[in-house]
């Protein structure tokens, strides 16, 4: 099994680091000898999404779908990789592809129009051959991006092959500019009041759609809660020990606190907590 951490350094540059069970150490990986300067700002958006399979597990009956029940449909790509995105500028992401054998990164898309003071989110491990992408545009709209790379099915105006797309008959307005952005199970996103807003979405490239009377807002029993305007935000679902999944979801509510917040996935009570953080 092997690790990767990407961060962006003092010096502006987008690193990786990579670890595995056969060195048990950090070193650097090959992202670092390109030397990608990004866009000098407080407050910007860096994503590394695997490719191709769940996290790198290949038996794609771990990944849960929705109804509870484990996937049956194999995964149609063989060789998993990893794509990055990085901001280059205000309105402007770069994405870089590697994918399992290579010895480097290479450049595959300019991204324009986007707001790279928000985060991207992701969603490239499902079964299939379609990847998505998630961006907040200049308008502060939440915007999703789907890529087919079958290329042994038919091109189309209405499905494009081997191009990203828009899907247009979604977007989420309204969000924070800043919004990090997260998907596992839901897509979450933070609003322009600060709330974070879990989006439940039927994937179907150009026919992706919103299931509006399933989205919800993170709180607890005292109802929602909004996060510090800007805040990081890490999202995750666990199976629990009864066989059930939950939500956690992670961010700051006040800037010196890390709170989580954790329902059953079919709905329910949030509840909240605070983790503790260390001082050094």
């Amino acid at each position: 099994m092997t690790w990767h951490i990407f961060y962006i350094s003092k010096d502006g540059r987008v690193k990786q680091k990579v670890n595995s069970n056969s060195t048990n150490i950090w070193q650097d990986g090959p992202l670092n000898a390109l030397n990608l300067t990004t866009y000098d700002a407080p407050n910007v958006g860096l994503q590394a999404c695997w490719y191709g399979n769940y996290y790198g597990d290949s038996d794609a009956s771990k990944f849960p779908t929705r109804d509870g029940n484990n996937d049956t449909i194999p995964f149609n790509g063989t060789t998993p990789g990893m794509h990055l995105w990085y901001p280059t500028d205000e309105t402007t992401f770069q994405q870089y592809g590697w994918y399992q054998g290579q010895d480097q990164w290479l450049e595959e898309q300019t991204w324009k129009d986007m707001n790279t003071h928000a985060g991207v989110g992701c969603y490239s491990w499902q079964p299939g051959t379609t990847t998505y992408a998630m961006m907040v545009d200049t308008q502060d709209t939440a915007t999703i991006w789907w890529r087919d790379t079958n290329s042994s099915r038919k091109s189309t105006d209405e499905h494009p092959i081997n191009t990203w797309e828009n899907a247009t008959a979604y977007a989420i307005p309204d969000v924070f500019p800043s919004s990090s952005l997260g998907f596992t199970e839901y897509f979450y996103t933070q609003m322009a009041d600060g709330t974070i807003v879990g989006h439940d979405i039927n994937w179907g490239a150009e026919n992706t759609k919103g299931v509006d009377e399933n989205m919800f807002t993170v709180g607890s029993a005292r109802g929602a809660i909004p996060g510090l305007k800007g805040t990081h935000m890490s999202v995750t679902a666990v199976e629990d020990q009864s066989g059930g999944t939950s939500l956690y979801v992670f961010y700051q509510t006040r800037g010196d606190d890390l709170s989580v917040f954790t329902r059953d996935l079919d709905g329910g009570q949030w509840t909240q907590g605070e983790l503790p953080i260390p001082d050094a």
